[in-house]
Order: C-alpha cells, then sequence, then structure tokens
C-alpha cells in the first residue's frame, strides 16, 4: 500500500523549465512563493538539475554561491507544509571530481578494450555499481543528503543506461555481458532505494523512466522527456497507457513529464501553447495520473482555467475527469474505449477556450440524463441542462445532456443522488447484452 503521505499525491512544483541548470536557492524560494501567491495547491517541491557545486556531478555538494545553506531551504520548504525532492545521478562523474580523481579505470563502465566509456551527453563517466567503489560511492552519497539536508524524495536521473537495446546503449560502446545488461539497472536503483530507506523508511526514489524491472525498489516514476515532440493527443494518451502498465500491480505513482503547452519546447505567446497546456493537465487528469508544473502560467489567458483543473483534480481526487478542455472534447464512449474508468460517480470538468455546445453521453454511464447537475465553479452559477433519455435504434448516443459552455468558463457535471436502477438496467439489458439470433432456443 502506498505511503498515506498526501504531499506526494498532491501537485508538484519543479525548477527545471523554469531554470535549467542556473537554478539558486533563491529562485526555489521565488518559485515557491509565486506558486502560492497565484493560488495553486501543491506538496512537493523539486530541486531539479544545476545545485551542484561548480555544475559537476559527481561529489553531489550544493554550490556555495548558489546554495549556501541547502539544509535551511529544505526546512524552509518543510516549515511550509511542503515535501523535498532533489535530482540527483549517483552514478554519474565529471572529470575533475573527488570521486572520478580517485576512482580507477576499471570502476567506470567501459569497453571491450578496458577502457572507461565518455558520456558526450553530460560529458561524463559512469561509475560501476557492481564495483565496490561505486556502490559505497552511491550508497553513502544518497544517505548523506537524506542526513546532512533532510530531504524525503529524490528523482534518481541517469542511471548506468536506459534499456540495454536502444539507440542510446549502442552508442556509448559499453561491453556488458547478457546478465549485467538485464540486471544492472533495477540493482542500481535497489541499492539506491534501501541505501536512502535505510535512513528514512520514508523516503521516495523516483526513476525518470519506465525502466524495466525496477518497479520494487521506486515508489515514483515519470514518462520521460517530451522535448522535440509534437506532444500530440493521440501520443499523450499512448504514453499515459504505457506508464500506467508500467506500474500495474506495483505501489508506484505515476505522472508524465513536467507540463507543456503546444507549439514548441519553450512559452510562446500564442494560442497553441495556452491550448496545449490545459489539453495536457486534461490528459493527466484523464487517466488518474499526477501533474507536474515547472512553466509558470500565471499570465496565460486561460490561467484560472488551468489553476481550477490542477486545484480540483488535487490529491486522490481520481473521481474527476475532463469532459472538453481547450478545443478538445472527449466523449464518454470514447473515454471508456480508451480504458479511463468513467461512471455515475465521475464528476466531469469542462473548461473551453471559445463558446461551444457540450454533450454528455449518459446512456454509456447507465444514469438518468434528468439527474445530472451543472455549475460554473469559478463563480458558482448554475448552468442551464437540456437532456433526454432515448435510446433509438438501440444506440446510447441519444441519451445525453447538454449545454451552452461559454470560454475561458470552468463547469462541473455530477450526477445527483443514487444511479436509478430502471435506467441501469435497461441499459444493461438492452444495450450490453448481445442479441439473441432469430429463431434461437433457450437452453
Amino acid at each position: 500500500m502506498r505511503d498515506a503521505d498526501i504531499r506526494f499525491d498532491l501537485p508538484e512544483i519543479n525548477t527545471w523549465r523554469l531554470c535549467l541548470k542556473r537554478v539558486t536557492q533563491q529562485d526555489v524560494v521565488g518559485m515557491v512563493e509565486d506558486w502560492e501567491a497565484h493560488g495553486y495547491r501543491f506538496g512537493c517541491v523539486c530541486i531539479d538539475d544545476g545545485w551542484t557545486s561548480g555544475g559537476l556531478l559527481g561529489d553531489w555538494r550544493p554550490d556555495p554561491a548558489r546554495f549556501p545553506d541547502l539544509r535551511g531551504l529544505v526546512d524552509w520548504i518543510h516549515a511550509r507544509g511542503y515535501a523535498a525532492r532533489l535530482w540527483v545521478a549517483p552514478c554519474q562523474a565529471h572529470p575533475g571530481t573527488e570521486i572520478h580523481r580517485r576512482a580507477a579505470p576499471q570502476d567506470f563502465l567501459g569497453d571491450a578494450a578496458g577502457n572507461p566509456c565518455f558520456f558526450t551527453g553530460l560529458g561524463t563517466y559512469r561509475l560501476d555499481p557492481r564495483r565496490p567503489l561505486g556502490a559505497a560511492h552511491i550508497r553513502d552519497t544518497m544517505q548523506r543528503l537524506v542526513r546532512e539536508y533532510g530531504f524525503d524524495a529524490f528523482k534518481v536521473d541517469f542511471p548506468p543506461f536506459m534499456e540495454p537495446d536502444d539507440a542510446f546503449y549502442a552508442a556509448t560502446g559499453f561491453h556488458l555481458d547478457e546478465e549485467a545488461r538485464r540486471t544492472m539497472v533495477p540493482r542500481f536503483y535497489q541499492l539506491v532505494s534501501e541505501s536512502v530507506r535505510a535512513v528514512n523508511p520514508k523516503a521516495r526514489v523516483c526513476c525518470a523512466s519506465a525502466l524495466r524491472g525496477c518497479q520494487p525498489w521506486i515508489q515514483d516514476t515519470i514518462c520521460g522527456d517530451f522535448v522535440g515532440c509534437d506532444r500530440t493527443e493521440e501520443m499523450l494518451a499512448a504514453k499515459a497507457r504505457d506508464v500506467l502498465a508500467y506500474v500495474e500491480g506495483h505501489d508506484v505513482l505515476p505522472w508524465l513529464e513536467m507540463v507543456w503547452g503546444g507549439g514548441g519546447d519553450s512559452p510562446v505567446a500564442n494560442p497553441h501553447w495556452h491550448t496545449g497546456f490545459i489539453e495536457y493537465i486534461a490528459c493527466s487528469i484523464n487517466y488518474g495520473l499526477k501533474i507536474e508544473h515547472s512553466f509558470q502560467p500565471f499570465g496565460y489567458p486561460n490561467a484560472r482555467q488551468i489553476r481550477a483543473l490542477t486545484n480540483l483534480y488535487g490529491p486522490r481526487q481520481r473521481h474527476y475527469k475532463v469532459l472538453a478542455a481547450g478545443t478538445k472534447v472527449y466523449a464518454t464512449d470514447m473515454l471508456l474505449r480508451a480504458g479511463v474508468r468513467v461512471d455515475a460517480a465521475t464528476r466531469f470538468l469542462v473548461a473551453l477556450d471559445a463558446p461551444a455546445k457540450v454533450t454528455l453521453h449518459t446512456g454509456f454511464l447507465g444514469t438518468d440524463a434528468y439527474q445530472w447537475q451543472c455549475r460554473e465553479i469559478l463563480d458558482g452559477r448554475p448552468a442551464r441542462l437540456r437532456g433526454r433519455n432515448e435510446y433509438w435504434g438501440g444506440r446510447l448516443y441519444p441519451c445525453r445532456v447538454e449545454f451552452d459552455a461559454e470560454g475561458g468558463a470552468v463547469y462541473e457535471l455530477w450526477h445527483e443522488g443514487p444511479p436509478n436502477p430502471f435506467f441501469r438496467d435497461l441499459y444493461r439489458s438492452q444495450i450490453e447484452r448481445p442479441a439473441e439470433k432469430p429463431g434461437a432456443k433457450a437452453g
């Protein structure tokens, strides 16, 4: 059963897209205060890459100029009621770090000739977690970060490799036997998890991708970095289904990487970015994923809608689903076909860019259309619904409620009272039961 710490079910805020590697202690304070000032609920603050001394990876000490009091910062975050997560990649080592000077060539992952393999992406070498020096460094680093700074959770990135059959692995030149290829990454996360939990049994470890075999050793996982991707509705839905399949049967909290907009890899002043931003949130809500923010949407034209959806969904409120957001409408039967769980207990949200007629097909939910209610939540006023209970031709689509939604508003639809057994049983018997063939005899 998942640790009962509601802070990790709430949305999380992250420094990465806001600051990249130029993050400072004051940036973190300002980020927290900005999200608070704009009325957002969140539970965890993640200090991503960029906090280490000189920007180097390997020794895992805070930069004295940019983070003069990391423990004080974590205490400040805790005092405001939030958990603190730290980005770390404990098997990476830059030349010039103490661990790199101490390590022998055989302490790094190497090629067939025994030469350490250089990772051009980060400019690092990778410690071999099977070697005594590598294992001790990973264990001691993770335990020290918990003891000295009080972090509750870690975003553990750049393991020895991601997958042993992907393009990145092929480009590294690693020479590993089949056993190492299969077990090294899960054992790396096992070592990290057991190390931090020996100090704080409730500490959490997040892996930065859906890595095979790591589920027993992590509590959180995110689905990849979407930089350079189109981030279409179809791609996001596929990624959401993939990460849900990855955590199925495991006590792991999943989410998509930090909320993005559309039309580029950084905020742009056009409708595509703003619309894509709320549609990304809608996808996370519909698939029951946690929300992580880094880009700050406070000045967007749909900022009130973004805040409402983020806050309403909140902790453990997975009964909220999105019926329409931005320019997208998610039909009831489409949600069901995609594996999204919706029923009479679902509370549907609508947050469109422009005025439009919105329809909820109540027949697929086995409900009486006249038992549905609607209100605009930003000002609390009721919305007038039109409805009908009919199923011409044995089809459920005519059973529906509909209303005229305003652009920029946020609506909530809910079913009033228990489901009406008449409609539930009628839909079940007339629609869901396969039709008997003419002339078939009862057994």
